[in-house]
């Protein structure tokens, strides 16, 4: 049986801990004082171009992680939480537990995954 209070409490602490990585992340990033246009000016430091790249990866990142936990959190809001989207059937407890943001049952996970490889 699916606990969906402690789910949700788990769902919500990634949500927060993901919104104050952005936040520092941003402020982290080279160009969040400086002028963009500095992107394509030659001679512009490659370290300030290389942080400004890795904080915009790692931002891509965590918006992306943001937006599954968003999905699984209006899933449970509308009752159609641990749902496969491919099959319909149940998504195992032990599953959800670890990856409270699946929205696939672990065969379809890997039928997907397999597809994937074969492109």
């Amino acid at each position: 049986m699916i606990d969906l209070k402690k789910i949700k409490a788990t769902v919500e602490g990634q949500r927060n801990r993901i919104t104050t990585k952005l936040k520092r992340l941003r402020s982290e990033d080279p160009f969040s004082s400086e002028d963009r246009s500095i992107i394509v000016e030659p001679g512009t430091d490659a370290n300030v171009l290389f942080g400004h790249e890795r904080v915009v990866v790692l931002e891509q990142r965590l918006k992306k992680d943001l937006k599954e936990i968003e999905a699984a959190l209006k899933k449970i809001k509308d009752g159609t939480y641990g749902i496969c989207e491919r099959c319909g059937k149940p998504i195992d407890a032990k599953r959800l537990e670890v990856k409270p943001e699946a929205v696939y049952c672990l065969k379809c996970e890997t039928e997907i995954e397999a597809n994937k490889g074969k492109k």
